[in-house]
């Protein structure tokens, strides 16, 4: 790929996303940038895989191009992450990729297959590199960032992969998009925004592939991605695959309390907070929004989980990314940042800022 290639495909991406309130750069640690970053992130403010991109970045205190996106078909619109500007430049970055073929209510890319049409995107200027799914975007950007403590210290490099992967198979999809069928305790809104979504997502794509007209590869990504939101669309109403889901998630908050446990530590793997504690501190937050934090709050014998949640979520990283980020989270009565009429309020302020001006 040429220079000027590269800068066409991106640019060509970007002139689809011009928002004043949805670009922002910023500048990292210091304060200050000279020129324009080189790091160009695409992601979507309630995105559970773009809040781990956006607080390793944070934390790591890396300049970067925010493109925050909407991702759901509201009112009709298309989702940006469907427009083939968009999927072009993501698919530079994952060429030759098993597409998704299915789906079993799990996002990790490892056993899913490449979804082209989803968020995070990195895009690294100064190498002309697109870099594509959360876990390989969070390594990329600590990899490459030299100032400060890295987030994945050789001595611990093996077990914070190991965590990682933990965390990206459980089924977190699953627990947003479907309900318990023995009782649904998701925020209201989220259950009522969310449903038919599936449906709503194929007309989307639907559309987009005629526009793609006789692009070969932008046709072949949708149609995954329809078979994708097709199988999900009986997967959430499918009483069995539900509840298997809940175990699951239930099962992985064990995991958590018996990884606490063995370190010993204030952090999953003891001292050192790493990239392994960014996954699982975004796991466990997103449980407990959706109503699931009776996991380990009071009553359960998960202490330790307890106790990790009030450090984990009260790290100025993770506020910055996730819980002071306009329109992250809705409202819900389980998390006290997003609980009663002010939150319902600022939710749908942030929401009308976001639509197209």
């Amino acid at each position: 790929m040429t220079d000027q290639s590269f800068a066409q495909l991106v640019d060509a991406a970007n002139d689809i996303l011009a928002h004043p309130r949805r670009e922002t750069t910023f500048t990292g640690k210091n304060g200050s940038l000279q020129a324009a970053p080189r790091f160009e992130v695409y992601h979507s403010a309630p995105s559970l895989c773009s809040f781990k991109v956006r607080a390793v970045l944070f934390e790591r205190g890396i300049p970067f191009r925010s493109h925050d996106m909407n991702i759901m078909p509201i009112r009709g619109g298309t989702p940006e992450n469907y427009r083939p500007e968009y999927v072009r430049m993501r698919l530079r970055g994952a060429p030759n990729a098993r597409l998704v073929d299915g789906y079993t209510g799990v996002s990790a890319v490892t056993t899913e297959g490449f979804d082209p049409c989803v968020v995070p995107t990195l895009v690294d200027r100064e190498k002309q590199a697109v870099v594509v799914d959360s876990v390989r975007i969070c390594e990329y950007l600590d990899g490459e960032w030299s100032e400060g403590e890295s987030l994945m210290p050789a001595a611990l490099a093996d077990a914070v992969r190991a965590q990682v992967e933990r965390v990206d198979r459980a089924p977190h999809v699953a627990a947003l998009y479907g309900a318990h069928p023995d009782g649904d305790n998701r925020p209201a809104g989220l259950r009522t925004n969310i449903k038919d979504v599936h449906a709503k997502k194929i007309a989307a794509v639907e559309a987009m592939m005629a526009e793609a007209g006789h692009d070969v590869e932008l046709q072949a990504a949708y149609r995954a991605k329809i078979v994708k939101e097709s199988s999900a669309d009986k997967f959430v109403y499918d009483g069995d695959s539900m509840r298997n889901a809940h175990q699951a998630m239930d099962e992985h908050v064990g995991e958590l309390e018996a990884q606490l446990e063995s370190c010993g530590g204030p952090w999953v793997l003891g001292e050192a907070y790493t990239l392994a504690d960014i996954m699982w501190t975004n796991s466990i937050y997103r449980l407990q929004w959706l109503g699931m934090g009776r996991f380990w709050e009071q009553g359960s014998s998960r202490s330790r989980v307890r106790e990790y949640a009030a450090r984990a979520f009260s790290r100025p990283s993770f506020r910055r990314a996730v819980v002071n980020w306009p329109a992250a989270y809705g409202p819900s009565p389980h998390v006290k940042e997003f609980r009663g009429p002010l939150a319902l309020l600022k939710f749908i302020w942030q929401m009308q800022r976001r639509q197209p001006i």
